[in-house]
């Protein structure tokens, strides 16, 4: 299975977008790794972010950051976005440490074409929403032990 980029999801998005409901649907496609897509809160171990979880995040604009529609994503940033033109960053990966509150997450920009690093107030949001998703179970094959 290929590894996606953001900077290439970025540069398909529209064509994802078109197959949202057939990738979110089959776990071949919704378990695609996304490099350097993760959720990362200490002391819990990191874990990846996929391709469907991604495109569920962005496209119900739980992890968009748009000041013109104040999604819930701007309600934990410590930095105004009126203080920052850009629209549209779409976050892929939150980084945090729960016992000295330094949090970060990182973001696309769709207006630069380029990532930013956000300072967050807080991830017990971002991480409710992620936990949230609805995941297609992944088939396992029945293996018989030897006894």
């Amino acid at each position: 299975m290929n590894t996606l980029t953001i900077s290439h999801l970025f540069s398909n998005l529209q064509a994802y977008q078109d197959q949202y409901l057939s990738i979110v649907n089959d776990p071949a496609q919704y378990y695609t790794p996304v490099e350097n897509a993760y959720v990362k809160i200490w002391p819990a171990a990191k874990q990846p972010l996929y391709l469907g979880d991604l495109l569920q995040l962005w496209l119900a604009e739980k992890w968009i950051i748009n000041a013109e529609k104040e999604p819930l994503i701007n309600t934990i940033l410590r930095e105004k976005t009126q203080a920052n033109p850009q629209l549209n960053q779409y976050v892929y990966a939150i980084e945090g440490n729960l016992l000295t509150g330094k949090n970060s997450a990182q973001a696309w920009s769709a207006d630069l074409a380029d990532k930013a690093t956000l300072n967050v107030s807080a991830l017990f949001q971002f991480y409710c929403v992620w936990k949230s998703l609805n995941r297609p179970q992944i088939q396992h094959k029945n293996y018989q032990q030897v006894v």
